[in-house]
């Protein structure tokens, strides 16, 4: 397929546990068995090779950051280059033949997915039942994988534009041999998602496993799918149903902040790992080992004025510390990870949003206040503001605002600030794109977002090298 798996060959050796992994080309490989078991796919499903991400660039372009004299310099030697393109609002962030995780993990789990949905029915043992199960959680994966990288490598749903406006390959056959493959318009890519994932949302089952896909984590990635589309109806619908059953299983729920204990420094110096952690629906995480040198050293900073919107009772505060007293800029060190995946506090404010424009405005404020009560010191501080509840606007706003202080530096405004780019709630954020660069307390140099297209990343060198005849973002 022309190298559009990129890194699948590594990826794949790791799989090739128990005689898996069908070789590359229908060729049965000396000593390896093709695998026929239906355990085998369960161990290609299971495998913590697609719970990873590994590192992302993209939270480096969130709205809350900022950063000092050295951060362009710690970016370079950490992340080799990507990081600080990305910190600069720079579409090209992957160049020179730097390997991009957001698409290389993506389209490389992409290639298992097929194959498991290709030929899973056919396997040995197991019930019809569990056959479909697995199907339509490779399924339900490639569609979400597809998802993701869309994030980075393609404009987000317009539906203006959405028939012409390019996007990235849509790949349904582990074949690495193919060729003629061509970028796919946003349209058709979410509308393969969206078929792939209503037709297999029903058979997946509800046994609760953060490494699988089960049931409410399918139907919170079909509502978040939803949701990033715009189409806040049948996101509302999906994010409830993901809801009800994640409410069902035991052992999930929001972690309690008030129960946690701060260090001497007044920071949680530690945070339940994402793959044990009761809010965790399904693991598709990255670690932001570029937030903190291991000297505890920042990379960049929170904007004075964010850091600012922890107000009394906050215990999210408790994610945060001040780097060097009186500055006002405070560093990230608590919850190194965002996890794509699916998690409770994402699906909660998800679902009070879909709630607050189509659903109920009370709903909605119910939601956010059974969320926040999780995260306040007591009752009334984690009541929402008066001021919120004005209109549904007014609510909105303080719903993206609020997943901003749960992630902070780990990408949610990103997300948030692309897809909702021409919605009117988003108007004053727009200006908030930037990032200035602090010395001795004032002001150097400021990166800026230029324009929203800048958020839709050209295709890696790394890929492009292998497809000269596509259009490049």
């Amino acid at each position: 397929m022309k190298k559009i798996y990129s890194i699948v060959l590594v990826a794949l050796a790791t799989l090739m546990f128990s005689s898996c992994v069908k070789d590359f080309l229908d060729i049965q490989p000396r000593g390896k068995e093709v695998p026929a078991k239906i355990d085998h796919y369960e161990g290609m499903l299971s495998h913590t090779t697609f719970s990873s991400l590994q590192t992302l660039s993209y939270p480096h372009q969130g709205e809350e950051l900022c950063g000092d004299a050295n951060t362009m310099n710690r970016l370079l030697s950490v992340e080799k280059d990507c990081g600080l393109n990305a910190f600069k609002y720079d579409k090209a962030v992957y160049t020179d033949n730097l390997a991009s995780n957001e698409w290389n993990k993506c389209y490389s789990a992409i290639y298992t997915y097929n194959f498991v949905a290709d030929n899973v029915m056919d396997s040995e043992g197991g019930t019809e039942q569990h056959k479909k199960e697995l199907r339509a959680e490779a399924r339900m994966r490639r569609a979400y994988s597809l998802f993701t990288a869309s994030l980075f490598f393609s404009p987000a749903y317009n539906e203006a534009t959405a028939a012409t406006d390019l996007s990235i390959p849509i790949v349904t056959k582990a074949d690495v041999t193919a060729s003629g493959l061509t970028r796919n318009t946003v349209k058709e890519v979410y509308d393969f998602i969206i078929k792939e994932m209503t037709e297999s949302v029903n058979d997946l089952p509800d046994k609760y496993n953060v490494l699988r896909v089960y049931s409410a984590a399918g139907w919170y990635m079909l509502g978040r799918v939803y949701w990033y589309k715009g189409d806040y109806a049948n996101a509302l619908a999906a994010l409830r149903t993901s809801l009800e059953k994640a409410n069902s299983i035991n052992g999930v729920g929001l972690l309690n902040f008030r129960s946690m204990s701060v260090n001497a420094k007044g920071y949680y110096a530690s945070f339940v790992a994402p793959e044990k952690s009761s809010e965790t629906l399904s693991t598709m995480y990255y670690t932001a080992s570029s937030l903190t040198s291991a000297t505890g050293i920042p990379y960049h900073y929170l904007k004075p004025e964010y850091a600012a919107k922890y107000v009394a009772g906050d215990l999210r505060k408790n994610l945060i510390t001040e780097y060097t007293a009186g500055t006002g800029l405070y560093r990230p060190v608590t919850r190194a990870y965002t996890n794509l995946g699916g998690e409770l506090p994402e699906l909660y404010m998800m679902l009070a949003e879909c709630e607050a424009r189509v659903g109920s405005f009370d709903n909605a404020v119910t939601l956010m206040e059974d969320y926040r009560k999780t995260r306040f010191a007591d009752d009334a501080s984690a009541a929402v503001p008066a001021e919120a509840k004005a209109d549904k606007n007014s609510l909105v706003k303080f719903i993206l605002m609020e997943r901003v202080l749960e992630y902070p530096a780990r990408g949610a405004s990103v997300i948030d600030m692309k897809r909702l780019w021409n919605d009117p709630v988003v108007a004053d954020r727009k200006a908030q794109m930037t990032h200035p660069i602090y010395e001795a307390g004032a002001v150097t140099e400021t990166f800026s977002l230029a324009d929203i297209s800048d958020l839709t990343w050209k295709i890696p060198s790394t890929v492009m090298s292998f497809h000269s005849d596509w259009q490049n973002n």
